[in-house]
């Protein structure tokens, strides 16, 4: 890249999946988009894909800087869940005038951990109570009702940032399925329409506790699951690597956390699985065989 070339690219990407009916046929109102990019210049890109409230998660990414990039990306999208499949790639000229970031953000619907907020005794016989701070399972009862309050141990978040100095390169690749069914939440809530009306969804998209189950739990067919997993490279042959993430899974009551801050040199390569419920018989997995 020249040092004078000068190209400034702007991509605001938001895609957006909002229910407006509580049922969703396995083989409609499915999103999917392929993009490739081999760009050079003075980059600026924000891009958003999905929506944390009923996609399973979001990815928010944002690209700043000088450089020369390559990026594939193919995005997978219906109720509950989303995947995404991307791969960047690039390059700042050692007399660039700046480096490039890209950062990543994962945030995901499920929920984490909860501790409660105070102390709470229940008026039901047997009495019991929840001491401030004692771990509550988020979709037990009295939290879903609102007679106790919680407050989540973990963020349900995956964070990366690359930084690449002039003269270096950089990468960032991953591949992640996230998904969240409604339960108990949906259940006694119900859920808003953009239109503000209130509907409930249907049994068949739905989980929840039943004691003539084997573990306890119920599954519509078409109940989606719970879990994400995700398999991703970042690497900088110069400059800074920024990862935190924060998970965990209020039935197991295990939780994962890292805080990762490097300058000069950082590869990192992992896979990392959080299955929290199983989905029922007839769920989508937006594999690629859910393609065709």
């Amino acid at each position: 890249m020249r040092k004078w070339s000068y190209l400034y690219i702007l991509i605001i990407a938001i895609f957006l999946i909002t229910l407006t009916t509580p049922v969703i046929a396995q083989d409609s109102s499915r999103f999917d988009h392929t993009i490739n990019f081999k760009i050079g210049g003075l980059i600026f890109i924000d891009r958003l894909l999905g929506h944390a409230g009923t996609t399973g998660a979001d990815k928010y990414q944002t690209v700043r800087g000088y450089g020369d990039m390559t990026k594939s990306e193919t995005v997978r999208i219906t109720a509950n869940i989303i995947a995404i499949d991307e791969k960047m790639d690039w390059s700042t000229a050692a007399d660039a005038l700046g480096g490039l970031t890209v950062t990543t953000t994962i945030d995901l619907c499920s929920r984490p951990m909860s501790a409660a907020t105070e102390t709470y005794t229940s008026t039901t016989s047997p009495a019991y109570t929840v001491y401030e701070d004692d771990i509550i399972n988020v979709y037990s009862l009295p939290v879903v009702s609102g007679d106790i309050d919680v407050y989540g141990l973990t963020g349900q978040i995956w964070y990366t940032q690359v930084m690449t100095n002039p003269g270096h390169s950089g990468s960032y690749h991953s591949d992640f399925t996230a998904a969240y069914g409604p339960g108990p939440y949906e259940r006694a809530y119900g859920a808003v329409a953009p239109q503000g009306n209130i509907f409930f969804y249907d049994e068949e998209y739905m989980w929840a506790f039943d004691d003539t189950e084997e573990d306890g739990i119920s599954r519509g067919d078409y109940y989606v699951g719970n879990y994400f997993n995700i398999d991703q490279f970042a690497y900088t042959s110069g400059g800074e690597l920024k990862r935190y993430f924060s998970m965990s899974n209020p039935f197991e009551n295990t939780y994962i956390q890292e805080d990762l801050a490097v300058t000069g040199m950082a590869s990192v390569r992992e896979a990392f699985e959080m299955n929290i419920l199983e989905g029922g018989p007839k769920a989508i997995t937006l594999a690629w065989y859910d393609l065709f």
